[in-house]
């Protein structure tokens, strides 16, 4: 056999195992549609906004985000740079509310939440006996409707200031405890 026919037939085989190997690197590299929607987000917003009324019409939320990223078949939302508003409607005063700052913030709708980084809580009303609390992470068991942390918190009011980490507050029996560290200073 020549050099020349050797050449033809084996520029013709590495052609054929070059296709093959560009068909197969193409079948393998692409994501199914499950992949994709467990990788990505399903919905992405810059400077996002967004209120949330009761059916009747009353707020009961303002959210305001760097950036929010919403995973569908999850029902995740993470955020960066939230600002939230949560307004007392019971007293049909809606100036009387809190607000709520956090670095980031996780949520899987009606099962859990969390907070990271520099969370702050103020109220939006001069008469509020609580004027700050802050802490670095918080877990909030939506189902049990039990808020927690291991971190510290601080509490500040008008006469006091409460800190302490390791806590738990209960929303259903409307009880709050510091189980480790607990250090409270009241003023005259």
């Amino acid at each position: 056999m020549s050099v020349t026919l050797r050449s033809i037939i084996i520029a013709a085989l590495l052609s054929i195992v070059a296709g093959l190997m560009y068909r197969y690197s193409a079948l393998t590299g692409q994501l199914s549609n499950a992949e994709i929607q467990v990788r990505y987000p399903t919905f992405e917003a810059r400077d996002f906004t967004a209120e949330v009324y009761t059916d009747k019409g009353t707020i009961t939320h303002s959210i305001f985000a760097h950036s929010v990223s919403f995973y569908k078949n999850r029902d995740l939302v993470r955020t960066t740079g939230l600002i939230g508003f949560f307004y007392n409607n019971e007293k049909n005063n809606v100036s009387q509310g809190w607000q709520l700052r956090a670095d980031q913030g996780e949520v899987i709708f009606n099962k859990k939440a969390s907070l990271h980084g520099n969370i702050r809580m103020t109220p939006n009303f001069p008469t509020a006996a609580i004027k700050e609390i802050t802490t670095p992470y918080v877990y909030f068991d939506m189902e049990k409707n039990v808020i927690s942390s291991t971190s510290k918190i601080t509490i500040k009011g008008q006469n006091f200031v409460n800190e302490g980490s390791d806590y738990s507050v209960d929303l259903n029996r409307k009880t709050f405890v510091i189980k480790d560290r607990p250090h409270a200073v009241y003023y005259p």
